[in-house]
């Protein structure tokens, strides 16, 4: 319900509010004056009257309360939920990230945070192969994608991939392995030496290679 016409209806209930205690009030003053015993004394006639006017203002508020109660917990929980999603977008705000204008705009900005999200579970997962917390922490260096991968760029031709994979205790766990591109097969990695021994053979083919095509000098 949009806010206008919330605060529209809120403020006819206030105002039903105060016409049926008057009402309540009216009614009782108007009972009790007409009907008080004539054999009672007549100075306590007005007292009277204003005493059934009270309790008729009572009667009133309470019975409109009983019947009017589900339509303000609707608009409290209204009002709840609108201080609540004011309170996420100030703090959205304070963090940098600017509210949505539409779908589109949210989906990017949810896009978005699934592929950083993968990038920064890669590089903190990353210790169970690189103990020494030098090479593959650096969340910036990963490439995360929606669907929880991540990819980290070792070499031309070569990147580690990270996903995760269910154990034997059906635990979710981390799984790195060697991605190149002239082996479609993945090599498991379970530490940085495992890089290492595949990066290092690849370097020399490369420099050979080099020497090869490079004319002597001497």
């Amino acid at each position: 319900m949009r806010t206008s016409v919330r605060r529209s209806v809120q403020a006819l209930l206030d105002g039903t509010d105060m016409v049926t205690m008057l009402a309540g009030a009216v009614s009782g003053a108007v009972t009790g004056y007409t009907y008080y015993p004539a054999t009672f004394d007549a100075d306590l006639r007005l007292a009277a009257s204003g005493a059934v006017a009270l309790g008729g203002a009572f009667l009133f508020t309470t019975i409109a309360d009983a019947v009017l109660a589900p339509l303000r917990r609707r608009f409290a929980q209204a009002d709840v939920a609108e201080m609540r999603a004011a309170a996420e977008a100030r703090a959205a705000e304070a963090r940098g990230v600017a509210v949505p204008g539409g779908m589109s705009e949210a989906l990017d900005q949810v896009t978005a945070a699934a592929e950083d999200d993968a990038a920064r579970r890669a590089a903190q997962a990353a210790y169970r192969i690189d103990l020494s917390e030098q090479l593959l922490i650096n969340p910036g260096r990963w490439r995360g994608y929606t669907n929880g991968e991540a990819t980290y760029y070792l070499a031309p031709g070569t990147v580690l991939h990270y996903s995760r994979e269910e154990s034997e205790r059906g635990i979710a766990e981390p799984r790195y392995t060697l991605l190149t591109a002239d082996d479609p097969t993945p090599v498991p990695v379970t530490n940085i030496r495992d890089i290492l021994d595949d990066l290092a053979p690849r370097a020399r083919k490369t420099a050979q290679a080099l020497d090869a095509v490079t004319p002597s000098t001497v």
